[in-house]
């Protein structure tokens, strides 16, 4: 779960530093790609877990699940305030 974590991290600092630089969302696919996926690695780790009933690391996960939804809100603001007008 860390390395997924580290994963999106570092996609989010690609993605950002694109979309601030003027350049399209497209020209980041690859590191968006990265950042979803790892995204939706995480859940489903959280979910096969919560599924067993083994609820050691639920804090962990929830956090982590956290601060990559907290990353989505300053992309989609990025993107709001560096876009295209229209």
């Amino acid at each position: 779960m860390l390395a997924e974590l580290a994963a999106a991290n570092a996609a989010f600092q690609v993605i950002k530093t694109t979309i601030q630089n003027g350049k399209e969302i497209h020209s980041a696919g690859k590191a968006l790609s990265q950042f979803l996926g790892a995204k939706e690695e995480i859940e489903r780790e959280a979910n096969k877990k919560r599924a067993r009933g083994v609820g050691g690391a639920d804090l962990e996960e929830f956090m982590a699940l956290e601060k990559i939804r907290e990353q989505e809100k300053q992309l989609k603001e990025i993107m709001i305030y560096a876009g295209r007008p229209g």
